[in-house]
């Protein structure tokens, strides 16, 4: 297991040379090779159900994204159960929640201490999630983002359990499915995919944690980025 001053959070920034970190670079790499005209700009980060380390994998990828002067930004969409703000070290007074529901006027953006790119956390939970991620003021607050920022990030909560992210992956780029070693079975996966297919969702591929070594101890990585021109078969 990863010792807990080299937990797979914070990997890429304290191992920047470690193969699990050169993984995530081959994941920058795949996304920005993935379109002919452009790379993907706002993504989608989902999985099938909790703990299969999708916040962890979201934080990863903005810091190899943020590298090369591109600004990068977080926005936390898990209204119901969010984690970005607790994993990056940030107050989650003021955030999404707070904007969608028109309690602040300007968009409340952090910048994560010591770290070159930006977040907007989920704020207070809402008794509405659904409603406020499926609201033309999201939709705006994304095509706003979007001429700030060259890639937006957007943790959203595991499909089986609510309909947030399908709702969310209709105003993104692409939808990044992050899949668990020993957790996420094929049946769940299955599932996933037909339900983002249904909505037309563009699923850019899938990142692999947790991967099983041969001596049988649990490798806290994360396989290669797998893009398809192809959308599987409903």
């Amino acid at each position: 297991r990863l010792k807990s001053s080299d937990a797979i959070e914070t990997h890429v920034l304290t191992n920047p040379l470690s193969p699990i970190s050169e993984s995530y670079r081959l994941i920058r790499s795949s996304l920005l090779l993935s379109s002919a005209e452009r790379p993907p700009q706002a993504i989608l980060l989902t999985s099938m159900s909790p703990q299969e380390g999708k916040t962890s994998t979201t934080a990863n990828l903005a810091r190899v994204l943020s590298q090369g002067e591109k600004r990068v930004l977080i926005i936390d969409c898990d209204l119901r159960r969010p984690r970005a703000h607790s994993l990056l070290n940030i107050s989650n007074d003021n955030g999404l929640s707070n904007y969608l529901t028109g309690n602040c006027a300007e968009i409340p953006l952090t910048q994560v201490p010591s770290e070159p790119f930006f977040i907007l956390s989920a704020g207070p939970i809402p008794p509405n999630p659904a409603e406020l991620l499926g609201s033309a003021k999201m939709e705006q607050l994304l095509s706003e983002m979007r001429d700030q920022f060259d890639f937006l990030l957007l943790d959203s909560p595991p499909i089986q359990r609510v309909a947030d992210s399908l709702a969310l992956s209709k105003i993104v780029d692409g939808t990044i499915l992050v899949v668990r070693y020993g957790k996420t079975t094929f049946d769940m996966l299955s599932g996933g995919i037909k339900k983002l297919t249904d909505v037309d969702a563009t699923v850019l591929g899938f990142v692999l944690n947790a991967i099983k070594r041969s001596d049988n101890k649990a490798y806290y990585g994360y396989s290669s980025y797998y893009a398809s021109d192809d959308k599987p078969e409903k």
